[in-house]
C-alpha cells in the first residue's frame, strides 16, 4: 500500500539585518555553481539541466556543473566559499546534510527538501523530489509553466538572482498525479509525477472467440466476444496462466485487468447468480461488479502463496460503479473510480448538482473495502471539440474532499485544449500537489503573470466562465449544453473583457499573442452557438456560414506550435467530434435545403413530449391522429435532450408530436421527412402512417420517404425515441431540427441516409 504524507511547508523566515541566502548570479554573472552527484539518475540530471538553462534564460548567465562525492561534501562546501563560489548541490550528493529531516517527511515519490543559506543551497529528495525542490527554487525566481510549450511559459528577465534563506520542505498531498494526456514534461514541471494507475480493459491470455466461444459472453442466448463467461472455471484457469507467466517474464506485480469497455455481459445462470442483486441507474442494466470482484478473489487466490505480491488494478467504471454487494474484495485488488456516466460539470458540493452527492458517496463507498482507490475521472467536456471548460470550481471544490476521503492518486481523463480549459488543469496540478492550495491567488497570481497588462480584463473572464458553469443547471456532457452554459447575457460580458485585454496587450508580445488564443477559442463558442441557432430555426444556409467559419478558428489554434491547442497526436478533438455529433446534421441540412432541393415545412423547436416506461404507446395507438389525453407535456430539441428538462435519469421509451403545415402545391411531389438526429434510435408516422425507423445511429441524420404520407394543410409528426444505452454524453430524444422537404429530381430522388434504415423497432 502507498502511503500519502500530508503537504507540508517549512519556512526559516530572514530575520532584520540577515543578508539573503546566496545569489545565484549577480549583475549578470554567475555566481553559483551547481553541483552532481558522478552517477546522476535521471531526476538529478533533469534538476541540473533546468536549473541551468531557466537561470540563463533568464539572465544571460550560464552555471558551471561538477561532480561531486558525497563523502566530500563538507570538504566542497568549504572550498567554495574559499573561492567566492555558491554551491547548489543536488539529489545524493546533497543527501549527507538532508537526511534527517528527508527522513523525517517520509518516502512519498516525490518529497524534497531545499535548503538556502548564505553559504549553500542544497535540494535533495526522494524519486522526482530533487527535480521537484529545483522547480520549487524556479518558481520563487517567478518562473511558470501555466501550459507547454513557450507560450505557456513565463521566464522574467534579471540580472541579479537571490535566493533566500530558507528550509522548506514538502511532500506531495497525493501520491500518484497524473494527467492521462501528452505533454509528460510540462506534467513534470508542474510537479506530476508518483506511480501511474496501471489498470486496463479486458481479460488476457484467452483464445479467440472463433476458436472457443463458450468462453464468452451468453447474450440474448447466443455467444458474443464482446465479454467473458467468467462462471467458466477455464476462463479463470487461462487468465491465472496468463498473470504466472509474466510474473515469469519479470512483469508486475500490479496487473491490470477488468472487464472490456462497454457492455454485453454474460446472461448465463452460472454469471448471474454470481452478482448481487443490485442494480446500475446510471448505466440502466444490473450491477456486474459481484461477479468481478468474485473472480479478482479467484484469480489472486489461484496463484498461490509464492505470489502474495500481486495486485490487481481496475477500472471502477460502467455498470460495476457500484460497490460490490455480496463479495468483499481482496485488499490486494486496488480500483480507480471511472464515474462517466455522472455530472462532470459541477463539484461534490454543488446544489445545483444532486446526483455529485451520489458520487461522492461512490468515493466514500469504495474507500471503506478497498486499502486503495484512485481516481480515473474525467476533468474534460467528453466529445466536446474544444469549446471553453473552466472548472476552476469543481477542481477547488473536489480535489481537497478526495484527500478527506482517502483517494490515494489521480489519473484523469483531459484533453489538451488549452485555449479553452485556460487555468483548470494547472489549478489541478498545484492542488493535486497540495490540496491546500490557495486558489484564489494561483488565480492571482495566473492572470498577472500570463496575461500582463490585460490581467484585470482576463480574469474576470475566467471568473465569469468558470462562474456559469458553476451555477448551470445543465449537465448532459459534450457541447449541446454550450448555450444554457454561456447564454448571450454572459457570452456579451466575455465578449466586452476580451476586447479590453485585446487593447491592452495590443503590441505586448507573448501578451498579445496569449489572449488571441484565449480570444480565438472564445469565437470557436460564438460560432458554434450561432450554427446551433441557425439549425434551430432550420436556417441551414446560415448554420453553414458559421460551420465555416468555425473550421477557420479552429484550423488557426490547432496549427498553434508547440502546444498542440485541440489536437492528441493522430486524434483531433475537434475534427472527430465534429464529424461524430455536430457536422453531418448541418451540412446535410444546408443540401437539402439549396442546389434545387425545397424546403417544404419544418418542425418547430417545441414538441409535445410523453414518457413510455411500460412500452405499451404503440399498442394504444400513441400514433394516432388526434389522440388526445395522456398528459403530454411540452418539451424543446434545442436544449439538447430530455436530460437537460427533467428527465437526466430517464432511459427506455418516449414520444414526440407536433403538427407542421404543407402547402397544396407539394401534394403529390416527392417529400422527404429528414432528420438531423436522435439518441439514438426512432419510428416515425406521418398522419398516423408509419414511415420508416431510423438507422440506430444515435446522432447521425437519417432521411425516411414520406410522399405517400403527406397531405395539403396540417399534418401530423410522431416520433417514438427510444434511448436504452447509456452512452458518457447522457443525452437522449431528438437532438436536431426535423424537416420535410421536396428534393430536385422529383419522384427520381434517392435517400441519401448514412447508414441502412432498421426494420425493427425497439
Amino acid at each position: 500500500m502507498i502511503r500519502t504524507v500530508c503537504f507540508v511547508v517549512l519556512l526559516m523566515p530572514c530575520f532584520a539585518g540577515t543578508a539573503p541566502a546566496a545569489p545565484l548570479v549577480r549583475d549578470g554573472k554567475a555566481v553559483a555553481i551547481v553541483a552532481l552527484p558522478g552517477n546522476p539518475d535521471a531526476a538529478e540530471k533533469l534538476a541540473a539541466r533546468d536549473l541551468i538553462d531557466h537561470v540563463e534564460k533568464m539572465t544571460g548567465a550560464k552555471l558551471e556543473t561538477v561532480s561531486l562525492d558525497p563523502k566530500e561534501l563538507d570538504t566542497f562546501l568549504a572550498k567554495s566559499a574559499k573561492d567566492g563560489k555558491v554551491p547548489v548541490v543536488l539529489g545524493r550528493a546533497a543527501v549527507p546534510k538532508l537526511e534527517k529531516v528527508l527522513a523525517a517527511k517520509g518516502i512519498v515519490p516525490g518529497t524534497f527538501v531545499l535548503r538556502a543559506t548564505k553559504e549553500y543551497i542544497l535540494i535533495a529528495g526522494v524519486g522526482d523530489g530533487t527535480y521537484f525542490g529545483v522547480c520549487e527554487l524556479l518558481e520563487q525566481q517567478g518562473v511558470r509553466w501555466f501550459m507547454p510549450g513557450p507560450l505557456g511559459t513565463v521566464i522574467p528577465e534579471k540580472t541579479t538572482l537571490i535566493v533566500e534563506e530558507q528550509e522548506t520542505g514538502q511532500s506531495p498531498s497525493f501520491a500518484s498525479r497524473w494527467f492521462q494526456m501528452p505533454d509528460k514534461d510540462w506534467q513534470v514541471r508542474v510537479r506530476c509525477g508518483g506511480p501511474v494507475f496501471p489498470g486496463g480493459h479486458g481479460l488476457h491470455g484467452l483464445p479467440k472467440f472463433a476458436d472457443e466461444p463458450e468462453l464468452y459472453a451468453l447474450v440474448n442466448g447466443k455467444r458474443s466476444p464482446r465479454q467473458h463467461c467468467l462462471s467458466n472455471p477455464k476462463v479463470l484457469e487461462l487468465v491465472v496462466k496468463d498473470v504466472l507467466a509474466k510474473r515469469k517474464k519479470g512483469l508486475g506485480p500490479i496487473m491490470g485487468m477488468g472487464p472490456n469497455d462497454g457492455r454485453g455481459f454474460c446472461e448465463c445462470e452460472h454469471c448471474k447468480k454470481l452478482d448481487g442483486g443490485d442494480f446500475d441507474p446510471f448505466s440502466n442494466e444490473p450491477s456486474v461488479t459481484d461477479r468481478y470482484i468474485w473472480f479478482f478473489n479467484q484469480v489472486l487466490e489461484k496463484l498461490g502463496p509464492d505470489h502474495k505480491d500481486v495486485k490487481i488494478a481496475f477500472y471502477i467504471y460502467h455498470s460495476y460503479m457500484r460497490p460490490p454487494v455480496k463479495h468483499r474484495p481482496d485488499p490486494r485488488i486496488t480500483g480507480a473510480l471511472a464515474p462517466i456516466a455522472l455530472d462532470r460539470v459541477h463539484g461534490f458540493s454543488n446544489p445545483v448538482a444532486p446526483e455529485k452527492s451520489y458520487a461522492k458517496w461512490l468515493y466514500q463507498e469504495w474507500g471503506k473495502i478497498m486499502p486503495e482507490l484512485y481516481d480515473r475521472g474525467y476533468w474534460s467536456n467528453l466529445a466536446d471539440p474544444g469549446f471553453p471548460f473552466i472548472i476552476v470550481h469543481r477542481l477547488r471544490d473536489e480535489i481537497p474532499v478526495c484527500h478527506e476521503l482517502g483517494v490515494k492518486g489521480w489519473r484523469v481523463e483531459t484533453f489538451p485544449n488549452y485555449a479553452s480549459t485556460l487555468c483548470s488543469n494547472y489549478v489541478a496540478a498545484k492542488l493535486m500537489w497540495n490540496h491546500k492550495a490557495d486558489v484564489d491567488s494561483l488565480l492571482a497570481d495566473f492572470a498577472e503573470k500570463f496575461f500582463g497588462p490585460a490581467a484585470k480584463p482576463m480574469s474576470q473572464y475566467v471568473a465569469i466562465l468558470d462562474t456559469a458553469l458553476r451555477d448551470s443547471p445543465c449537465c448532459t456532457g459534450s457541447a449541446w449544453d454550450m448555450p444554457h452554459h454561456y447564454p448571450e447575457k454572459i457570452r456579451a460580458k466575455a465578449r466586452v473583457l476580451l476586447l479590453e485585454a485585446t487593447k491592452l496587450a495590443r503590441d505586448k508580445g507573448v501578451y498579445a499573442d496569449r489572449v488571441q488564443l484565449v480570444a480565438r477559442a472564445f469565437d470557436m463558442l460564438e460560432a458554434f452557438v450561432a450554427m446551433l441557432d441557425a439549425r434551430t430555426k432550420c436556417d441551414f444556409p446560415s448554420a453553414q456560414k458559421e460551420l465555416e467559419r468555425l473550421d477557420a478558428v479552429a484550423a488557426k489554434l490547432m496549427e498553434e506550435k508547440p502546444v498542440a491547442m485541440l489536437s492528441m497526436g493522430r486524434f483531433s478533438t475537434y475534427t472527430n467530434y465534429m464529424k461524430r455529433f455536430f457536422r453531418p446534421a448541418t451540412e446535410q441540412g444546408n443540401k437539402r435545403v439549396t442546389g434545387g432541393n425545397v424546403l417544404v415545412a419544418s418542425a418547430k423547436d417545441e414538441w409535445e413530449f410523453l414518457i413510455d416506461p411500460p412500452r405499451v404507446g404503440e399498442a394504444i395507438g400513441l400514433w394516432k391522429v388526434g389522440n388526445a389525453g395522456g398528459n403530454w407535456q411540452t418539451i424543446k430539441t434545442s436544449s439538447s435532450s430530455w436530460s437537460n428538462q427533467g428527465f437526466r435519469y430517464y432511459k427506455g421509451l418516449a414520444w414526440y408530436r407536433q403538427t407542421v403545415e404543407v402547402p397544396k402545391e407539394f401534394v403529390g411531389k416527392r417529400l422527404f421527412l429528414w432528420c438531423g438526429g436522435v439518441d439514438e434510435k426512432a419510428k416515425v408516422w406521418v398522419n398516423g402512417k408509419p414511415v420508416g425507423i431510423s438507422p440506430g445511429a444515435a446522432f447521425y441524420p437519417f432521411e425516411l420517404d414520406a410522399t405517400d404520407m403527406v397531405k395539403a394543410g396540417k399534418n401530423e409528426i410522431v416520433f417514438a425515441v427510444m434511448n436504452d444505452v447509456v452512452n458518457e454524453l447522457g443525452t437522449g430524444g431528438i437532438v436536431a431540427p426535423v424537416i420535410l422537404y421536396a428534393p430536385v429530381g422529383g419522384k427520381e430522388a434517392k435517400l441519401e441516409n448514412l447508414r441502412p434504415l432498421a426494420e425493427t423497432f425497439p
